[in-house]
């Protein structure tokens, strides 16, 4: 008697790579479909992860409306489970409506999202990308504005940080993008600390599962799972952004480079400061990724799927 495969988060992220580069998308599509049906996933959290997956790849085969339907689907999803990233599924929902020709529903879709502008400290970046897709980087700003007033003219002890330097952000890039001048919240941020343009070394998958078969201390610094190492350091690079750091750099280790790295000089892998030596080599020898990718852009961890259906909702 067969056992029933359960998909895990690493199991999903390969459908939708493979899907998205020269595999069969239809049958990625049914396969992800079916694991949420048939309850086949290994965490049933994923359900609206694999949903969301299955419609950007029906997206990509310029199907609109059975990816509508999976982004609904998604939403419903995440209802059930409470989880905070309807919001993103739901800006997609209006992206999708307006690629259909059905702006005033994709216009009440955004609009539906815009109070949690003044307390999702997400919001921001997913409805205005939203918005700016769809053309409406003039209503992105204006919403913008009108939030981060809202959110500034609470008693100091009340306001969200988080939120507030979300809104500041947000708005800054929007308005450089339209080629607007500077006002006051723009200049008050560039005249804010720049932070120090940290380099982090992290692991893609390959090489975690490398070197944790090799050190299995490692488990200890750097997670048990990949998944866990990618949700930890995504947390880590919003908590020092939120902090006022930027210009973050994040360079791929491997199991081999560290290795040698030490046959060279010397030292125990389990020492942190024999790692971060390590780190520093990489600075002048491997290529870096800006951290934060764009919300649309392929996710910094090298999964292929799209930043804000990756690593984005795991700062969460």
């Amino acid at each position: 008697m067969s056992s029933i495969q359960m998909l895990t988060s690493d199991d999903l992220d390969g459908i939708g790579h493979d899907a998205l580069h020269g595999g069969d998308p239809r049958a990625a599509v049914t396969e992800l479909v079916t694991a949420v049906d048939q309850q086949t996933l290994a965490d049933p959290a994923d359900a609206g992860y694999a949903l969301m997956l299955a419609a950007e790849i029906t997206e990509k085969q310029g199907d609109l409306e059975p990816a509508l339907a999976l982004v609904e689907r998604a939403i419903a999803t995440y209802q059930l489970l409470e989880d905070a990233a309807d919001g993103f599924a739901r800006a997609q929902r209006g992206e999708l409506l307006s690629r259909l020709g059905r702006d005033d529903e994709a216009m009440a879709a955004f609009t539906a999202l815009r109070p949690r502008l003044v307390r999702d400290p997400d919001a921001p970046m997913y409805l205005a990308e939203a918005l700016e897709e769809c053309g409406e980087g003039a209503v992105a700003e204006q919403w913008l504005t009108a939030a981060l007033t809202t959110v500034l003219d609470r008693p100091e002890d009340k306001i969200d940080e988080r939120v507030a330097s979300a809104l500041l952000h947000t708005r800054r890039r929007v308005r450089r993008e339209m080629g607007m001048p500077a006002d006051e919240y723009d200049e008050f941020l560039d005249g804010a600390p720049a932070g120090n343009g940290q380099s982090v070394m992290f692991w893609p998958h390959d090489e975690f599962d490398r070197v944790q078969l090799r050190w299995p201390a490692f488990a200890e610094v750097y997670g048990h799972t990949w998944d866990d190492h990618r949700a930890d350091l995504e947390k880590a690079l919003t908590v020092w952004a939120e902090s006022g750091q930027s210009g973050f750099r994040l360079f791929p280790g491997s199991a081999d480079g560290l290795a040698e790295h030490v046959s060279r000089h010397g030292g125990d892998p389990s020492d942190a400061a024999v790692r971060a030596g390590y780190a520093q080599q990489l600075e002048t020898h491997v290529h870096a990724v800006a951290w934060p990718p764009g919300r649309n852009d392929p996710c910094w961890c090298g999964s292929a799927a799209k930043y804000k259906k990756c690593c984005l909702p795991r700062s969460r």
